[in-house]
């Protein structure tokens, strides 16, 4: 008896197997009506504190051809920020993960389970949209199963964090809902506030306590490579600890020995001043954190950065950061 090849064994089984994924266009009528039974479940698990269904459709492949063999469901983050959003996410992975199981596989496994359909046959697909609804390029999670297991992929983690607030125009008044009519102040300068953006991370950062107690040995201080244009600033503060990643703590017998294992931390801030319409302006803010030995001071090229590893304690310092930035800016006259 003639032998059938192995590659044209191997051959005909793919393409069998290929032939047995089922069209799903008629079921998406289906597909649809269990959109709000999957939201209810995160709402039970707890998930839609970060996660919300948006809506299935047919796969689209990357000629923006219809695959009717493959549906797609879409989640939303809840937060507009990407930042937030991916923090969020890794909170979430970190409460829910154990060695059996995992945030993705759930996700997945629940919606292969409601749709009843083959999981060869469904992705899952998370992004962020903007305030203004639209979707944040190269922000998204990609969930699906290959070879019996479920697989995901992470797109858009930045290292930096970002964040912008808005100070209004204030008009004066005289009285009880009576504009006043003593002449309004001009808008403060793109240089006035970054005056004070660099006089509250003098009070606030370089000047801190902790530099004269437990880090004394510690010397905080702006680096000379700031830049300052008409509508932007740029600086960094270099050789502090305890900053960002407040949960470290000296062992008893280092100032004994003159060490000190506290991470060094590097801070560079990046400001964008923009008028607004109303006469008051906004502030953008990216900060990029970096880290290092607390033994031996590194070079500027030995620093590391803080994501993934320290996203929480990165995430909370901008929001903390941010807050007293808008509460200083807002009662300044």
């Amino acid at each position: 008896m003639r032998k059938i090849p192995l590659l044209y064994l191997l051959l005909f089984t793919y393409i069998s197997a290929a032939a047995q994924r089922d069209t799903l266009s008629p079921s998406m009528p289906f597909f649809e009506q269990k959109m709000p039974e999957y939201q209810h479940w995160l709402e039970a698990k707890g998930f839609d504190k970060v996660l919300k269904t948006e809506r299935v459709r047919l796969k689209l492949d990357r000629n923006h051809q219809t695959d009717s063999t493959e549906i797609e469901l879409f989640l939303l983050f809840t937060a507009n920020n990407p930042d937030t959003a991916m923090a969020q996410w890794t909170r979430l992975k970190k409460d829910f993960d154990t060695d059996a199981d995992s945030l993705e596989a759930i996700l997945f496994r629940t919606f292969i389970h409601k749709m009843e359909m083959p999981e060869t046959q469904g992705n899952i697909q998370i992004y962020v949209r903007d305030t203004m609804g639209n979707y944040v390029r190269n922000y998204h999670i990609f969930i699906w199963s290959e070879d019996g297991k479920v697989k995901s992929q992470k797109v858009g983690k930045s290292r930096f964090k970002s964040f912008e607030i808005s100070i209004p125009y204030k008009i004066a008044t005289t009285g009880k809902g009576k504009a006043s009519k003593v002449p309004a102040a001009k808008r403060r300068s793109p240089d006035m506030v970054f005056n004070l953006v660099l006089q509250q991370v003098q009070n606030t950062l370089i000047n801190h306590p902790r530099y004269r107690e437990e880090l004394d040995d510690r010397r905080p201080k702006i680096e000379s490579d700031s830049t300052r244009t008409a509508n932007t600033f740029k600086f960094t503060v270099a050789d502090m600890g305890k900053e960002v990643l407040t949960d470290q703590e000296r062992s008893i017998w280092e100032p004994w020995v003159g060490i000190n294992t506290i991470a060094m931390e590097r801070l560079t801030f990046s400001f964008e001043y923009n008028p607004a319409a109303d006469g008051g302006y906004s502030l953008k803010c990216v900060i990029d954190g970096k880290f290092g030995s607390g033994v031996f001071k590194p070079r500027t090229s030995g620093y590391m950065n803080m994501e993934p590893d320290f996203d929480d304690f990165f995430e909370k310092y901008k929001n903390d950061f941010r807050l007293r930035l808008l509460n200083m800016l807002q009662q300044q006259p």
